[in-house]
């Protein structure tokens, strides 16, 4: 018999230190990100952190063949943080109200902080 060892099905059986691996790597991101709040009209909290590089990799390899909405809700789930954290489902549970309180999160955390510097590093003349 083949040695068990070399096998690249039991090589990838082991999922559980990759998944470890990534929470790990999540909640550092939650810990050293800027986070952003607010409140839904059922009083919820949500709170998504900014987004970073491999969120971009993410929507681009895993959600390229989406449609934009559930890309949006897709996102806003990875990104949620702490006790404002929510799931996939429960975005899909929004009223129209709500859907823009998140829409609005989201694009707070995706904005860069060097925005606008063009126009002050390159004034009109």
């Amino acid at each position: 018999m083949a040695d068990e060892t070399k096998s690249p099905r039991v090589l990838r059986r082991d999922n559980g230190s990759r998944a470890s691996a990534q929470a790990h790597v999540m909640r550092e991101l939650e810990q050293n990100a800027e986070t952003f709040s607010d409140t839904l009209s059922t009083g919820r909290v949500v709170t998504l952190r900014e987004m970073t590089a491999g969120d971009l990799l993410y929507l681009e390899k895993s959600l390229g063949k989406v449609g934009d909405m559930e890309r949006s809700l897709k996102l806003s789930a990875r990104l949620s943080c702490g006790d404002g954290r929510v799931t996939y489902d429960d975005l899909m549970k929004l009223n129209m109200k709500d859907l823009k309180i998140v829409t609005a999160l989201l694009g707070d955390a995706g904005q860069t902080d060097d925005e606008g510097e063009d126009e002050e590093d390159y004034p009109n003349e």
